[in-house]
């Protein structure tokens, strides 16, 4: 019969090794979460702009907000109304039509024809340029990998962008690139981006990428590919239209199961490795029509915008962090859902259940009843704590608080790179 005792001698040196294993094991895990500069929180919505039409591009960059009260200006609509539309105060309509829109994606892929090719690449880069840089976040989309002229996309673009600047005065924060399938095509693009760098002599890793996942392929390969682009991932992102017809769908619709499927997948995926899942865009947009009168017209537009909000707080439900949008009104109204969803009063409510559990923690008894009678643990403390960081890089909770509280330090406050909630 074996003999199934270790010897004292053999047993020391288990245990011994047992702290170097582990904190391999904790090194490994912890090379699967990317890490990000708060401000890459800053999601909620995505504007679409398309960079062979300049003047829209820089309105876009500039003040996408005061493009939005005008058109709600032209057609007669005030505050109060949308307000009473979607459900929210007037005071929260002008706070978001005063606000920094969060990203604006400057689009080379499918709203450019071939001859005005040249054109637009000119324009993304000078509008990036000479566009003062604010607190928007700036994207770039290329034509896809399986593109011909994809190199030439980042190459023209992305080195007249930086061209002759100082790397800390770069104008372009990432890419967005489209219709990713495999891990190999991660792996050319990275090359290209870390050679576009060395070009240019910014920091390694300064270019940052979220995928739009638009293919079956894309989808099915997901986890793979955000661990093979962990080290410059800021999304994930969901295109419908894509995706219906590379699965051939009958129809392209916002909730059709696939869809919902393929967010539940981007939100898992996302969540896991430290980055924002982003939906895709309502496809009605908030565009008046001709054959209607003034009064229809007024009707038409609030009907679409609160269609938006709809479409918006179901992203919020299934766990997305942001939507696509592809007019002003449109940002307008996903920036509105995203304050009905994390209102003022919600934010001070976790506020309260985080100082709550810290001390029921300094009191030693590790864990309290909530004012709503809700248990409070480590568990629903971690969760406060990314909701509350959340809020901080959207401006819903101001950084000198969010660092009283700890969600926070210096370096966060500066911009450098910490772990993403």
């Amino acid at each position: 019969m074996p003999n199934v005792r270790a010897s004292a001698a053999e047993s020391t040196v288990g245990v011994d090794s047992l702290p170097r294993s582990q904190a391999e094991v904790s090194r490994r895990t912890a090379a699967l979460r990317t890490r990000l500069p708060l401000r890459y929180l800053r999601q909620q919505a995505h504007l679409t702009a398309p960079a062979a039409d300049y003047r829209l591009a820089e309105k876009a960059l500039r003040d996408a907000g005061a493009v939005a009260a005008r058109l709600l200006d032209r057609y007669g609509i005030d505050h109060s109304q949308v307000a009473d539309k979607l459900g929210v105060s007037p005071q929260v309509v002008a706070e978001e039509l005063g606000s920094p829109t969060p990203l604006v994606m400057l689009d080379l892929e499918d709203g450019v024809a071939p001859q005005m090719l040249s054109d637009a690449r000119a324009n993304a880069a000078r509008v990036m340029r000479e566009t003062p840089r604010g607190e928007t976040l700036r994207f770039l989309r290329p034509a896809g990998v399986l593109e011909p002229r994809c190199a030439e996309d980042l190459w023209e673009v992305l080195v007249q962008a930086g061209s002759g600047l100082a790397p800390e005065d770069y104008p372009l924060d990432g890419i967005v690139v489209p219709k990713i399938r495999h891990v190999h095509e991660v792996e050319w693009l990275y090359d290209q981006l870390a050679t576009i760098e060395s070009e240019l002599g910014l920091e390694a890793g300064r270019i940052r990428v979220s995928y739009l996942v638009e293919t079956g392929w894309g989808l099915l390969n997901l986890p793979q590919l955000a661990a093979a682009g962990i080290d410059r991932l800021a999304g994930i992102i969901l295109g419908t239209v894509d995706l219906s017809a590379d699965l051939l769908l009958p129809e392209v619709r916002y909730r059709h199961p696939i869809c919902e499927w393929a967010r539940d997948m981007i939100v898992a995926v996302a969540g896991s490795v430290g980055v924002p899942a982003i939906d895709g865009m309502t496809l009605d947009f908030p565009v008046a029509q001709a054959e209607l009168n003034a009064e229809q017209n007024r009707a038409l537009l609030l009907e679409r915008m609160q269609s938006n909000f709809r479409d918006a707080l179901h992203s919020i439900d299934r766990g997305m962090s942001g939507r696509w949008v592809g007019h002003p009104l449109q940002l307008l109204a996903t920036r509105l859902a995203f304050r009905s969803a994390f209102t003022d009063e919600a934010i001070e409510q976790q506020v309260g259940q985080l100082l709550r559990f810290s001390e029921a923690m300094a009191s030693g008894s590790g864990a309290a009843v909530g004012g709503s009678s809700e248990l409070l643990d480590i568990g629903t403390d971690r969760h406060v704590r990314q909701l509350l960081r959340r809020a901080t890089a959207w401006g819903l909770l101001p950084q000198s608080r969010a660092r009283e509280l700890g969600l926070l330090d210096g370096t966060e406050l500066d911009g450098t790179e910490m772990e993403s909630a």
